[in-house]
């Protein structure tokens, strides 16, 4: 009887504080239905109603996935719903959406994260720097301004600074985006590898245009730092403030063109160029003097003069060529101590006393770095005026003859480097005067197509073309100055006297190799050129943009001229499909000194 009626007693419930909480309606048929299993052996029953519920219960969980809600949503459901809530994975493309779009543009991936500050700031940076690109391009005048931020070294290593933070930046927040995208969808095994390898290979596509960029950038503060590019010293001409040429009135450069050919002896420089410019304008006088003049003089109590008193005659009969005084002083570097280029020094006094200009900077370069220049800019167009031969003339080393191996046509051309460099050095079929004129045009031809866009876009191969083959006595921190006065020039334009046989004083006969030059009346005629270049008001284009010509100053037309008889000069215009306007070769102001066509 006790037994029977302890088995009836109720149990007891604990009340007051240590009462449990009432247990959910989940848990007591969850209670029940072990029971009942346990009781009845009903395993059948149990795991079908355990199902139902299972998938009753995460229902939630599923539908509340796509939102913030879906951890606390699987709470709910309990323990089952939650793991298998966790067990259930989200959606790849939507993690890799994410991760495409954050690549393009920074930040916007990190927004709907834990790291939505990050993103917002990220993508704010964006946003102002395109906007004031956008502002830059569109308000003022940025290539211009570019030129000049290129032309510091300072600036530049500060750009590749730049470059390579905003590489790595932009490929770490792709990353983290797709980590956080990774682990909010739940991802695991292969499709998080997928999603993964995906962001790893779009931050290689973003990693090759930085290092590119980067490694340009390094070539060029290198290059702006080579001693040998630009290897003068501020010696104080160059002023400081908004305009460097303020204090100076005019600069004279002169313009070295070398061969160093196999079949050459020593260095010669072939093309001999002064340029005179008016630095507040940018008009320029641009002489060409040919490499055959002899008898060149000195300034007085140069080393040279004490040499050569009347004249360089340091070697045999036709041979004392002003590109010889280089090889001479070469060859006497006892007579320069203290000098590392006495070739340069020797060659600068001839130049100075042959106009009666003072050379205030040089630039030599050498034909290749010619022809890589031409290339570099995408080549040139021209009118070529009659047919060039590709080849031909002597061989200085054994006294042979070149073969002829091709032909530069005449008419309206467009010339990669190559052939723009044989146009300006061939020699078979014209003398020295007819050569120097065709370095004068291409010269002119290659500044008019280097404009400032150009040039920008060109910047990578132009590093390299300048830096292998171009010397110069530039000081490497007033690059900006003569970066201001290029554009100068460029505006202005600048006109051309080649000193041709024609450059004598009226009556006399006594040019080149058949006596001593005048060079007084030569000294008048270079002051003569340089009034008359600054009488010019536009530029005129030795491709036919304008078509008056600039007149040639009053005292070079001699009475007499003993030049030799040659063909008025023929051109052929350009074919009718390419309806060039520039094609007029009329209004070339260089044609008169041209030779006849074939």
């Amino acid at each position: 009887m006790t037994e029977h009626n302890s088995a009836r007693r109720r149990p007891r419930v604990p009340r007051g504080r240590h009462a449990a909480a009432p247990r959910s309606r989940r848990a007591s048929e969850d209670s029940a239905r072990s029971a009942r299993a346990h009781a009845f052996g009903d395993a059948a029953e149990t795991t079908d109603v355990d199902d139902a519920w299972a998938d009753a219960s995460t229902a939630p969980a599923v539908e509340a996935e796509d939102g913030d809600g879906a951890d606390e949503a699987a709470a709910a459901a309990g323990p089952r719903g939650r793991r298998r809530a966790e067990a259930t994975p989200g959606s790849l493309p939507r993690a890799a959406g994410w991760t495409v779009l954050t690549t393009i543009l920074p930040g916007t991936g990190l927004i709907s994260t834990r790291m939505r500050v990050l993103g917002w700031a990220l993508l704010a940076v964006l946003v102002l720097g395109v906007g004031g690109l956008v502002a830059w391009v569109t308000l003022g005048d940025p290539l211009p301004t570019l030129l000049h931020l290129v032309s510091s070294r300072g600036v530049v290593i500060g750009i590749l600074v730049a470059v390579i933070v905003v590489g790595l930046v932009w490929m770490l927040q792709i990353l983290l985006s797709n980590v956080a995208h990774n682990t909010k969808e739940r991802l695991h095994g292969p499709r998080r590898v997928v999603s993964l390898v995906l962001a790893l290979v779009l931050m290689a596509g973003v990693a090759t245009p930085f290092a590119m960029g980067a490694q340009r950038v390094y070539a060029a503060q290198g290059l702006l730092g080579n001693t040998s590019v630009f290897g003068g010293t501020d010696d104080g001409r160059i002023g400081g403030g908004a305009d460097p040429w303020a204090s100076t009135e005019r600069i004279n450069v002169m313009l070295l063109g070398q061969d160093a050919g196999a079949d050459r002896t020593g260095t010669r420089p072939d093309t001999i160029m002064v340029a005179s410019i008016d630095t507040k304008t940018g008009r320029t006088a641009l002489f060409s003097l040919p490499r055959n003049l002899q008898y060149v003089r000195f300034p007085k109590g140069s080393v040279e003069a004490k040499q050569f008193p009347e004249g360089f005659d340091a070697f045999g009969k036709d041979e004392n060529l002003i590109n010889a005084v280089w090889t001479w002083a070469d060859d006497n570097k006892d007579l320069y101590p203290g000098d590392d280029n006495p070739g340069l020094t020797a060659t600068t006094h001839a130049v100075e006393q042959t106009t009666g200009l003072s050379m205030d900077y040089y630039a030599m370069v050498d034909l290749q770095g010619f022809e890589d220049l031409v290339n570099a800019i995408g080549g040139v167009d021209m009118n070529v005026e009659r047919r060039i031969p590709i080849g031909g003339g002597i061989n200085q080393a054994t006294g042979g003859k070149y073969p002829i191996t091709g032909w530069i046509e005449p008419g309206y051309q467009h010339l990669d480097g190559y052939h723009a460099l044989w146009y300006a050095r061939s020699r078979e079929g014209s003398d020295d005067y007819n050569r120097m004129c065709r370095q004068q045009r291409m010269v002119r031809v290659v500044s008019e197509e280097a404009d400032p866009t150009t040039l920008a876009l060109a910047f990578p191969k132009l590093v390299t073309a300048t830096e292998n083959n171009i010397q110069t006595d530039i000081p490497p921190g007033r690059i900006d100055a003569f970066v201001t006065l290029a554009l100068r020039v460029k505006d202005a334009g600048f006109q051309s006297y080649p000193l041709t046989r024609d450059i004598d004083a009226p009556g006399e006969d006594n040019w080149g190799k058949y006596g001593h030059p005048n060079w007084d009346y030569i000294h008048q005629w270079v002051q003569d050129s340089i009034a008359d270049s600054m009488t010019s008001t536009t530029a005129v284009s030795v491709k036919g943009e304008d078509t008056t010509a600039a007149p040639a100053p009053e005292t070079s037309a001699p009475e007499e001229s003993t030049a030799p008889a040659e063909e008025e000069p023929t051109t052929e215009a350009p074919p009718a499909e390419a309806d060039d306007p520039t094609a007029d070769a009329t209004a070339d102001p260089l044609q008169s000194c041209m030779p006849g066509g074939e």
